[in-house]
């Protein structure tokens, strides 16, 4: 068979890229997880997204992942003309989002979306505008008489112009805003009626956000719906192994990351972070400004190849694409230029070979049958026939990083949708069958006819969450014979 990309492309759908004749060429190209952001959508253009998402799927029959992306409780200024603050003034945030922004002699004062930033913050704290274009410190927090909102005054100490609706970060403050707000649990309930397979959940900053999603998933009738944490405050990293026990998988968020964290130490966290997700077989995607030049210009930058590239060699699951996708000009060259970059990675063996026995642990006999038959491709490379119901055995193998493709059979659609974004694998769909020859046979035939496979080669098989007669756990080498229709054993 032809070289098979492994590494998962996320693309943001947005104005660029929601026509219908768009988002097939997407997918052609290379897309298999198609992100819906909550930031700037409504209830209609959730389910108008993932109805045409899925439109597009069904075109090209081949499934894609769908990954709504909650915006979570971002903290913006209010409204009003832009202005400019130099080194030394005095920025004066109203706890107000009606307030308009006005300057004066020596600053000026804005509103912002979250009134209880006067409660939070404390003197001497560092507060970041828009993207850290702007930065300062806290010098006073004012409680107002009855009736008047209360005011943070900030001593700017990087200036420039802060324009409206901007982002306010702060890094040095335990912020005690509700890890979701009233519009995450509007946008999820919609998400999970129209059908999507993910939801990320924004600033995440302990597990107990996690936790609370899913409790909000389970009174949704979606208890098995995959989380990603969103990894971009200081908190989460510092608290990672716990969120890595509660989500399903994380996603690397240099934008906001970028901005809390010395902007030197963002690729030591990354690193960390995807080895971390990788040692716990949880997901990892990595995002954020990849070929960020590419929303105005047609070819990337070396320096950004050379990141996606890394990325990679670093162990991610997927990469992401942002406003390359969603408002960019060149949304299907920027997806053509990720698969190049991945397909020339790949077979290098850049990439270090994981230890099992860390890799792969717990999960009883599905851990104990997934480990066995990843030695046994890595001894030998061979592909993987993995069956699976819950996707569990597919991610699992597919984290030790064997060295062919993982062929993942389930007679469950949502399933196979799901699998897109794991590494390795290529989903496939099988009906329910009730024994293990009869399953081996039917996927069998669907390799031989799709030309993935050939007769006489071998392939190990894995099975092990099958709910099939003679037990659910299997592993074998067996060679492909197509004149019994099914797998003559080793």
């Amino acid at each position: 068979m032809p070289h098979f990309r492994k590494t998962r492309i996320v693309a943001t759908i947005g104005p660029a890229s929601r026509e219908p004749a768009v988002l097939t060429e997407l997918l052609r190209a290379g897309v298999d997880v198609c992100r819906v952001n909550c930031s700037h959508a409504t209830a209609d253009s959730i389910r108008s997204d993932v109805a045409r998402i899925r439109r597009a799927s069904a075109r090209l029959g081949r499934p894609v992942a769908i990954l709504l992306d909650l915006q979570g409780p971002k903290i913006r200024t209010g409204g009003g003309d832009p202005v400019r603050l130099r080194r030394g003034d005095t920025l004066t945030v109203v706890m107000d989002e009606d307030r308009q922004a006005t300057a004066h002699e020596g600053g000026a004062k804005v509103g912002t979306t979250w009134p209880s930033l006067s409660q939070d913050v404390r003197v001497g704290e560092r507060v970041l505008f828009a993207d850290g274009a702007l930065f300062g410190e806290v010098i006073a927090v004012r409680d107002m008489p009855e009736g008047e909102p209360d005011e943070v005054d900030i001593r700017i100490l990087d200036g420039g112009e802060l324009g409206p609706r901007k982002g306010i970060n702060l890094p040095d403050t335990d912020v005690r805003a509700p890890a979701l707000t009233d519009k995450d649990r509007a946008d999820l309930a919609v998400g999970v009626d129209a059908g999507v397979d993910y939801v990320a959940i924004s600033f995440v900053r302990r597990a107990r956000d996690v936790v609370q999603l899913r409790e909000l998933l389970e009174s949704l009738g979606a208890a098995d719906m995959p989380v990603i944490a969103k990894i971009e405050k200081p908190q989460a990293v510092a608290a990672i192994d716990a969120i890595l026990q509660e989500a399903d998988g994380i996603m690397v968020a240099r934008g906001d990351l970028g901005v809390e964290t010395p902007l030197e130490q963002v690729p030591i966290v990354q690193k960390s972070l995807i080895a971390a997700a990788n040692r716990r077989n949880r997901l990892v995607i990595t995002a954020t400004q990849m070929l960020d030049s590419m929303e105005r210009n047609a070819r990337p930058t070396r320096a950004e190849v050379t990141d996606v590239a890394n990325a990679i060699v670093d162990g991610t699951d997927a990469v992401m694409l942002s406003g390359e996708t969603a408002t960019g000009r060149y949304p299907i060259r920027a997806v053509e230029v990720m698969d190049r970059i991945a397909r020339a990675v790949e077979p290098t063996g850049f990439m270090p070979v994981p230890d099992l026995d860390r890799q792969v642990q717990g999960e009883g006999g599905r851990g104990t049958v997934t480990r066995a038959a990843c030695y046994a491709v890595r001894d030998e490379p061979r592909p993987l026939m993995v069956f699976t119901w819950s996707g569990r055995t597919a991610i699992m193998a597919s984290k030790s990083r064997p060295p062919k493709p993982i062929f993942a059979f389930s007679p469950d659609p949502r399933v196979c949708d799901r699998l897109c974004l794991v590494w390795g694998v290529l989903p496939l769909s099988i009906p329910g069958l009730h024994t293990f020859d009869e399953l081996i046979a039917a996927a069998e035939k669907h390799l031989l006819e799709r030309g993935l496979m050939s007769r006489g080669e071998q392939v190990v098989v894995v099975a092990g969450d099958a709910p099939i007669r003679g037990g659910n756990t299997l592993m074998k080498v067996e060679t492909v014979d197509g004149r019994s229709g099914g797998l003559s054993p080793r």
